[in-house]
């Protein structure tokens, strides 16, 4: 009764498996997609629906009859060429896929393979192991379309999840086999229900991919990640293929020395996978027979371009280093020095893994700066065949392989010195001297550019303080024209003490200038700013009577609506000085000059006009705000209009100028009165200055 039992289920879910596949192909045949790989997955459902078919009804196990040789190897062979497909260009043509050597080579194999293992020449074990390898072959592939599929990853996740659960089922179904020489009837009993489990993503990969056929490019790390999985495969056939031996010749294969041999047998696979070193030779032996060229240059261009963005020259980090690791990591070396010539003198900028230059080192960078000063020449100091190695390297002990020039302006500004461990040194051929060749250009210009910035910089700072200078001197003279007024009026008014107590304050008014002019100086920073309530009408007043009453024509003050606002009266003072002593200057001193204060839609207007030259359209918009640009020859320092619109505008106001020549100039400030108010009702007030 067990015995039906157990046989009734593994019928059951070949029974179901059949089902699946077969409703699986109904629903392929309904995408729109028409191309290879879509005709051999039809192939393959149709393959599967025939193949747990048969188990359904023959009693037989695997590779145990021609039939099922021929089932299973054509299910095998069919899931191969479908991941061959998957992994060509999606526009190959039937008569195209089938000219490929490894295509036509691998049904040739396939066919063989059944004909020699339906022969009696062949063990249980070893025809185990022989679908084992094809198995190993499977996931390998599986596992190279994963990596492969790129951006379409989702797409393709629950087809590769789907083959690769089925493919290690039956893996470890062989393995077991190959083992121990038979099929295990529990293990066998499940493996129409894990089929028939898995088609559920396989229904979802063929709603989510959209075109089938990867079109990639096949780079070292691929190929590397795909012999390493192939390896492991064939390590575990071979663990499969001494266990099944040393049962056969050593007697009795008790479970302590089956699970003894078998964790050992895993943790030499597990510690050679880690194992750094075996990586290294691994990739270095893919590089050197398997593609025409030494480096990815691809990826080791987009490496060392992402490297060189992630250096801010703008911030005091150890620059050099940074250039010294891009430059090792884009041949992957791990020990470098980058130093620098000045004059007769060795200058050392970065050291990455080694000890600062010995004398034998410092002796071998001068002879090559007295050989190679005016070429553009790469040294591998390894080549024995170089006279320069022959002539200075063979009495001496160096932890320099590779000798990198940096020139600039046609001369040796120094050299970056690489070395790396036996493993991964390369030979200096003409393929790497010119990779290393534009890699050292890029990376020079990188390195120079961060000396300009640094120069930059500082000069930066030397411009600042001069401008600052430049406004502390224009400030200057407006207390040279405050104390001019003083001595003007002195002989008149000497006795009269107001005029004594208007001076006073006025001194004491200048010292404070004066005293925040040797404070920006001192600091190299400008003042900061001390923001009050100013009436704009009483300040312009201010201005008229104590700083512009000196030169003629003396300007008239029209106060419309007097308005405050919270502002650095200082500065706001300076503004309205130099614009109209300015205009003072355009006017003849017939002419008139006039300031005219009033409250517009919310905002400060503040007009000044003159009769004076006036000026052009062009002299406007390229010179009037130039800093450092001045019409009045020594007598002026080119800031005043320059100083007031970035004033008005740090406001968040407007400076508007029209201007006609020979017909006047005005100047129109717009400032918002966001937290002001007005101080008087709408009237008109003319004052005549002093």
């Amino acid at each position: 009764m067990d015995n039906f039992l157990s046989i009734g289920l593994d019928k059951i879910g070949f029974i179901l498996a059949a089902v699946a596949y077969l409703f699986f192909f109904g629903l392929l045949l309904t995408t729109k997609v028409s191309n290879l790989p879509k005709y051999l997955l039809l192939a393959l459902s149709v393959t599967c629906v025939g193949w747990a078919s048969y188990y359904s009804w023959s009693a037989a196990l695997p590779f145990t009859t021609l039939s099922s040789h021929l089932i299973e190897n054509s299910k095998n062979a069919i899931l191969l060429l479908f991941l061959f497909a998957a992994l060509s260009q999606a526009n190959k043509t039937v008569s195209q896929f089938f000219r490929q050597p490894h295509v036509y080579g691998l049904l040739i194999a396939i066919g063989s393979w059944t004909l020699l293992s339906s022969t009696s020449l062949l063990s249980a074990s070893n025809i185990f192991t022989g679908n084992l390898a094809i198995s190993i072959l499977q996931l390998a592939l599986l596992e190279a379309l994963y990596r492969r599929s790129g951006e379409a990853k989702w797409q393709y996740k629950p087809l590769v999840l789907a083959l690769t659960v089925t493919t290690l089922y039956d893996f470890a179904l062989l393995a077991e086999s190959a083992l121990f020489g038979r099929i295990d009837d529990q293990i066998w009993m499940a493996r129409g229900f894990v089929y028939c489990a898995m088609l559920p993503l396989m229904i979802i990969a063929v709603r989510r991919i959209k075109a089938w056929g990867i079109n990639v490019y096949v780079s070292r790390d691929i190929v590397l990640q795909s012999s390493l999985v192939l390896g492991a495969g064939v390590y575990l056939c071979l663990l499969a293929i001494t266990g099944f031996y040393i049962r056969y010749f050593g007697g009795d294969w008790t479970n302590l020395i089956q699970a003894t041999f078998i964790i050992l047998g895993i943790a030499t696979l597990i510690f050679l996978m880690l194992s750094g070193t075996l990586r290294r030779k691994l990739k270095v032996f893919i590089e050197k027979h398997f593609f025409a060229n030494k480096f990815d240059y691809r990826e080791k261009w987009l490496l060392l371009t992402r490297t060189l963005q992630a250096i801010d020259i703008t911030q005091p980090d150890d620059h050099y280093k940074s250039l010294l690791l891009a430059w090792l990591n884009s041949i992957g070396y791990s020990r470098g020095a980058i130093v620098r010539f000045k004059a007769t003198n060795i200058s050392t900028l970065a050291l990455q893994q080694r000890p600062s230059l010995n004398t034998d080192e410092r002796r071998l960078i001068s002879a090559y700066q007295q050989h190679f000063s005016n070429r553009n020449w790469l040294v591998d100091l390894s080549d024995n065949s170089d006279p320069f190695v022959q002539k200075n390297v063979a009495t001496t002990t160096v932890d320099i392989q590779l000798i990198i020039p940096i020139h600039t302006k046609g001369e040796l500004w120094g050299l970056c010195l690489m070395n790396a461990p036996k493993v991964n040194k390369l030979s200096l051929n003409w393929e790497l001297r010119d990779f290393l060749t534009i890699v050292s250009e890029q990376i020079s210009s990188q390195l120079l550019l961060m000396q300009a910035s640094q120069t930059l910089s500082e000069n930066a700072q030397f411009i600042a303080f001069s401008r600052m200078s430049a406004f502390v001197v224009h400030d200057l003279k407006n207390v040279k024209a405050q104390i001019d007024l003083i001595l003007k009026n002195a002989d008149k008014h000497r006795h009269n003490p107001e005029f004594i107590d208007d001076s006073f304050s006025t001194l004491a008014a200048m010292q404070q200038r004066l005293q925040n002019m040797l404070s920006q100086l001192t600091n190299k920073r400008p003042d900061q700013q001390s923001v009050s309530l100013v009436s704009v009408g009483r300040l312009a007043q201010d201005v008229i009577d104590n700083r512009c009453a000196v030169r003629k024509p003396v300007p008239t003050l029209l106060i419309e609506q007097d308005c405050a606002l919270y502002i650095d009266k200082e500065r706001f003072s300076s503004v309205l000085f130099h614009l109209i002593d300015n205009a003072q200057h355009a006017t003849a001193v017939d002419g008139t000059v006039s300031v005219t204060v009033s409250e517009k839609k919310g905002q400060l207007q503040l007009i000044i006009a003159d009769t004076g030259c006036g000026m052009s359209e062009e002299f406007i918009q390229n010179r009037l705000f130039k800093a450092f640009d001045s019409t009045k020859g020594n007598a002026g320092m080119g800031i005043g209009a320059h100083d007031a619109l970035h004033f008005v505008e740090e406001q968040g106001g407007q400076l508007i100028v029209s201007s006609l020549p020979g017909q006047g100039s005005t100047f129109t400030l717009l400032l918002p009165l966001k937290s002001s108010f007005s101080l008087a009702e709408p009237s008109e007030t003319v004052i005549q200055g002093m």
